[in-house]
């Protein structure tokens, strides 16, 4: 699938993640050190964010919004749509957009929804925010809230989730401008035959709950993991991701005739250090274009390029053209140009 928008805008970006760090060494009963060193040297993640028990991911991207429109000049009853996109909500029912539409104080006539996506999950949500955004009248506003406590769905004791992931939040206000002449360009794909690569297997309805979903299994690795921690199959996941990402890339560059070189920075979902350049030197992209930032923050799965944004503002506030890519569960990936030119970049901050 391919989109085009014109006279849409990303306005503003803010992002949070929680104050605890999570260093590699707190990982030393399930990894030797000799393991853990070459974790650091292979992957890139050296330490990452974890909420505390009683934080969820509406609280994380309740603090990035109130951060983005206490900055930013606005009239809120502007917002005229609010979309929340998390693998973690705080529930299954209610949806949590609608939650957040009462503590964020917005209108009560505006639309609220929620999406259930990850590593592509920023792709995904930012086309729906233009494409809503767009059927507004001039100077309307969508706020997209993604935000994730993936730290909450782990087995501390599974050696091939629990050191990936971490946790963050992001807020992004996306607003219809006539004027603007800026444009934006997608493309999307989906392999749902692997969709069990990475997933919860129990506590839907396909799998409902039961006792058994608490059992504890070991696999031939020495892993150990219930039905309701996450579970990835990562030799599948790597070769997935080595083998379309690159040419969906180059796709995108021609379908919205755009060069290489006019791209400043590539901007890549944070899921594996060796992974994002080994995408870099399929493109033939120097590492000077392609941002990094998973040694800090692991892998955030749909929060991580917003986050790259964000923790990047010194660099991007002088370019316009980046490309974005997400991948993963799903399994999905997609990828779009923006033009950051009118975008107000805020700082990160800690909550």
């Amino acid at each position: 699938m391919y989109q085009k928008f014109s006279g849409v805008k990303i306005s503003a970006i803010a992002s949070c993640v929680p104050k605890n760090v999570i260093e590699n060494d707190f990982f030393g009963e399930i990894l030797s050190g000799k393991e853990l060193r070459l974790f650091e040297k292979t992957v890139g993640i050296k330490e990452r964010r974890w909420v505390s028990k009683d934080v969820t991911a509406s609280d994380l991207g309740y603090k990035a919004a109130v951060d983005l429109l206490e900055n930013y000049d606005l009239d809120k009853s502007e917002i005229r749509c609010l979309i929340f996109l998390s693998q973690t909500p705080d529930y299954k029912i209610p949806f949590t957009s609608n939650i957040l539409q009462d503590r964020l104080k917005l209108n009560k006539e505006i639309l609220c929804l929620d999406i259930n996506a990850g590593c592509a999950g920023f792709i995904q949500g930012l086309s729906t925010s233009f494409a809503l955004a767009k059927s507004l009248k001039k100077g309307g506003k969508v706020l997209f809230i993604i935000a994730e406590t993936l730290s909450k769905i782990l087995s501390k004791k599974d050696r091939s989730t629990t050191m990936l992931f971490g946790d963050g939040a992001a807020a992004v206000l996306i607003e219809n401008n006539e004027d603007s002449k800026v444009e934006s360009f997608f493309n999307f794909f989906s392999d749902g035959q692997n969709a069990d690569a990475i997933e919860i297997p129990d506590g839907g309805y396909r799998n409902i709950l039961t006792q058994n979903s608490f059992e504890v299994t070991v696999d031939d690795k020495g892993n150990e993991k219930n039905k309701l921690n996450l579970k990835m199959d990562g030799p599948r996941v790597f070769d997935f991701t080595l083998r379309e990402i690159a040419p969906s890339i180059e796709l995108l560059l021609e379908q919205s005739r755009i060069k290489k070189s006019d791209i400043d920075f590539f901007l890549l979902h944070q899921s594996n250090r060796f992974i994002i350049r080994q995408i870099a030197n399929k493109l033939e992209v120097g590492s000077e274009k392609m941002l990094i930032n998973i040694n800090e923050f692991g892998n955030t799965s749909g929060v991580s390029i917003p986050l790259l944004i964000t923790s990047n503002s010194d660099k991007l506030k002088d370019h316009s053209n980046v490309l974005m890519s997400g991948y993963g569960s799903g399994l999905n990936w997609g990828n779009c140009v923006l033009n950051l030119s009118e975008t107000k970049i805020f700082s990160l901050k800690i909550y």
